[in-house]
């Protein structure tokens, strides 16, 4: 499952649905995984049979959906490597939103809502060049391409972030 965040208007993305927050409230949620900094919330969601708060960690800048019954029993913690701000629109025409859910567009723009600071950090330009190219379906040199995926488990290893392009 693809998970996607909206920050400018709190929407909770998983696949194809779309979840609104129904409460948006700052809170200390507990302790960031990835560097033990206190995570904040910053919405909370219905789906299903399932609460789901999503929190921020200010120290690594990661992004979380905690999943909780009904009675507030944890059941998951899950990596939002997706999300979307008016500083980091996701490349969908200023929006911030993801619109369509099906071939090269998508990779674009999930690509895309990664900040280029996490990407050049474990990337060479030429290596991010050619993603993206591939992304948009547009022709790319393959070495670079090929030497990108071989980096692929290295940068969800550092950022939590998984690239399948």
């Amino acid at each position: 499952m693809i998970y996607g965040y909206d920050l400018k208007n709190n929407i909770l993305y998983m696949d194809e649905y779309q979840v609104p927050a129904y409460d948006i409230e700052t809170n200390e949620m507990g302790v960031c995984s990835a560097c033990g900094a206190s995570l904040l919330s910053i919405s909370y969601h219905s789906f299903d049979d399932k609460l789901i708060i999503v929190d921020t960690c200010p120290g690594c800048n990661s992004i979380y959906a905690h999943v909780y019954n009904t009675d507030w029993t944890w059941l998951d913690e899950i990596v939002i490597s997706h999300f979307f701000s008016e500083n980091n629109q996701g490349g969908d025409g200023g929006s911030g939103i993801i619109k369509e859910r099906v071939g090269a567009s998508v990779s674009f723009q999930l690509l895309n809502s990664i900040p280029m600071k996490q990407l050049q950090t474990i990337f060479s330009p030429a290596e991010i060049n050619a993603m993206f190219a591939r992304a948009k379906g547009d022709e790319c040199i393959r070495q670079y391409l090929y030497n990108a995926r071989k980096k692929y488990g290295t940068f969800d290893d550092v950022f939590g972030i998984t690239i399948n392009v």
